[in-house]
Order: structure tokens, then sequence, then C-alpha cells
């Protein structure tokens, strides 16, 4: 395939499409993005036809039973410095019954390793291809806070700003009963989770979708971030803003707010016009609670045992907690993103090497990525969690560090 485009011939093999871009691969496990428009007439039809072709997206519901480590399908071209490492994510996903894994090494600003594990379908027939996008959930908290500080950096918001304000919260019936500490929240709390609302005191409210459907007389697949908001107003605060850490998933919902009032634009297409477009990660894109409205080149994702049963719509909505965990992508974009800034949100600078790390866990999803002091990052997307809890991050990232460092001085 003419993977060029303008005149020029570049051998490489189709992997994916989405939204007239094509993901290409270029060999040694190496995956690009481009324009459909750039190749030629003929490529262009291939990449149609692949498209139709391609495996329909399901989710699974059912348990995948065990799995065999040695005939987990692996996709991309081996890098001999890394087959223990390769080896160790394959006996993790027996292990944990996961389906399907996305993983990418990168160092000095370049992609070294894009692996892909497992299955395209939840019949477990195709093969995955690296370039698949995979939702981040958490992993997305990192790439908004990047995006507040674009804005930061333009002079467009100062972190001393307080949200109440910015957002007009009082243009909302629940503001005028609302606790008199949401006007004391600033733009730095919510990045330093220093809100004012404990998960661990109050429980985590945006996840109560049933309660927000039934206050706000909407379906469960209409509910949407300014719902969250509203009813984020009616709760009690756990602590004067700024006073205290505690993880807040509501925190970054409100950030999403944050940039796209201040922006004009909404999420995603700032997103892309700044931080993607910056790191060079083309991919980032909106994921979808519900298989049927997912968008193409992302992946399924196994619910079982968190969801006994198949749900249409899901009760857990990504949609609505947007801030919180929405995106997908290549884990080769998210290498690309931590190449570019530090998991704070802030420019990474050349040469500047610290130990960072962070993660995410939703329903179908366990993710993780490092920043190392040795100069290399990783990312680890997996489309399955276990009984609902974080536990299997911890235990990925145990068995990927462990099995990367004997080579890792190797690596170039």
């Amino acid at each position: 395939m003419d993977g060029g485009g303008d005149g020029k011939k570049v051998e490489a093999e189709y992997v994916s499409s989405n939204d007239g871009n094509v993901t290409l691969s270029s060999g040694g496990g190496k995956t690009f993005n481009i324009s459909l428009a750039r190749l030629s007439a003929d490529d262009q039809t291939f990449v149609k036809q692949q498209a139709l072709a391609a495996p329909k997206v399901e989710d699974r519901f059912k348990d995948i039973g065990k799995l065999d480590a040695t005939t987990i399908p692996v996709s991309g071209e081996v890098n001999v410095e890394l087959k223990d490492v390769d080896e160790a994510i394959k006996q993790f996903m027996a292990e944990k019954g996961i389906p399907a894994l996305t993983f990418a090494i990168s160092k000095g600003g370049k992609i070294i390793h894009d692996r892909a594990f497992g299955w395209a379908d939840a019949d477990l027939k195709n093969p995955l291809k690296p370039g698949v996008k995979m939702r981040v959930a958490s992993m997305t908290k990192p790439v908004v806070s990047a995006a507040i500080h674009t804005l930061f950096d333009n002079q467009q918001l100062k972190p001393s700003d307080l949200v109440f304000a910015v957002l007009n919260l009082a243009q909302y019936p629940e503001a005028k009963e609302c606790d008199p500490r949401w006007k004391l929240v600033t733009i730095q709390n919510l990045l330093d989770h220093k809100g004012g609302w404990d998960r661990a005191k109050s429980g985590d409210f945006t996840n109560d979708s049933t309660k927000m459907t039934a206050k706000y007389g909407v379906k469960l697949n209409e509910l949407q971030p300014t719902h969250v908001v509203r009813y984020g107003l009616t709760r009690p605060m756990d602590a004067d803003p700024g006073t205290a850490y505690a993880y807040c998933n509501f925190g970054y919902i409100l950030l999403v707010r944050v940039i796209e009032k201040v922006s004009g634009q909404k999420f995603i297409d700032y997103l892309q016009a700044t931080v993607a477009k910056e790191a060079g990660a083309s991919s980032f894109s909106l994921s979808s609670s519900d298989a049927r409205d997912r968008q193409p080149g992302e992946t399924w994702y196994c619910y079982h045992p968190e969801y006994p049963k198949a749900e249409v719509p899901h009760s857990f909505r990504t949609e609505s907690r947007d801030g919180a965990g929405i995106l997908a992508c290549t884990a080769a974009d998210y290498c690309r993103f931590l190449e570019t800034y530090w998991i704070s949100g802030l420019p990474r600078k050349p040469g500047a090497k610290y130990l960072y790390s962070f993660a995410g866990s939703h329903p179908g999803v366990t993710a993780i990525c490092s920043q190392r002091s040795d100069g290399l990052n990783y990312t680890a997307i997996a489309n399955r969690r276990g009984g609902g809890k974080a536990d299997w991050n911890a235990d990925l990232r145990k068995a990927i560090d462990a099995a990367l460092e004997p080579g890792a001085g190797k690596l170039k």
C-alpha cells in the first residue's frame, strides 16, 4: 500500500481506519497515521473494503474461560531485547483471563516497541493488531491536565480562578442551596484532587446514574456531564477546598467543562488542536459506553464478571463522566503523550528524567503507564479488569517492570 502520499511510495500494511484517517504499519511494529485522501484511488478502495470486513465490535459479558499463554496471538515485530516482557504479558493474560491487550514502549521520542496481544473480537477468532484504540479509563486525567495547562500558558485561565465563577454555576437552580464552600474551589484545587470531595467518606456520586436519571427525567443513554455537575451541586463537601488530598473523579469532569467554556470548543476538538497535535498522537478520541455507539478503530471490552448479563445501555456511563475516563487511543500514542508531557500535565523538557506512573481502571479496562528514570516510557491497556477492582493495575505493573529490568539498559 502507498503509505506516503503526495507522489511518494512507502510500503506499509493496513491496520485500521477511522474518521478519514488510516493507521498503517511500516514494519518493526511501528505504526503511523495518515489521511485517507493521501492514498491512491486503489488503496482508498482497499481501505474501505477492509473497514467493511472488519470484525463487528461486540462486547462480551460471559467468561472467556482459561487461556493458554502459548496460544495467545501476538502482532508486531519482535524486539529481541523485550521478548521476556512479551512472555510476561502473555502469562499475565492467561492467568487473569484477559483476551486483548496492547503494549508500547518509547524512548527518546521514538516508539521502539508496539505490540498487540490477544483477539480483535469477542469470539476470539481474529488476532488483535497494533494501532487499535482502547479506552484508557482514568489515564484520561493526565491528558485533561495537559489541556488545562495549555490554557494557563495561553493566559486564557489562571490556576487561582474560581470554578464556580468560570462555569457560571449560579445559573443552575441547585446552586441556590449548595455548600457555600463551592465558591472557594479553584482550578488548581481540581488539578490537585483537593476540591473538597472525598469518595472514601461520601462515595463516588459520579456513578449514581440511576439517581441522576430519576432526578432529571432523562434516559440512561441521555445522561450528560452537565447532569453530573448539577447533581454535584446538591452534595455536601467533605473538606474545605485546598486542605486535603482525596482522589476525585468529579474534579476532572469539572475541568473538562472549564476547557470547553474557556476555549469555546468541544473537549475533543480542543485536545486534538493542542495536546494531541503537540505530541503527534492523532488517535485520541471519545469512547462510548455501548458497543453500538463506538467509533471504528476502537476495540471491544470484556465485562465479565462486572455485568452478570448484557446491558444496553450500560449503567456505567462513560459519556457523562468524560474527564474521569472517556478517552481511547493506541498504546503508542499514549507513549507519545508521555514523551511530550509529564503525567502532571506539564510540558516535558528534553533530557529531564524522573519516575512517574499512573493507572486507570473501570468496567472492561485495566490500564497502566510509566515514565521511568532511565528514559523509557510504556503503556499497557487491557480490555478487562477483575471483579470491579483495580487490583490488576499493580499486578500488571509488577509483571512488566520485573521482565523489563534485565534488558532495559540495552534499549535504544
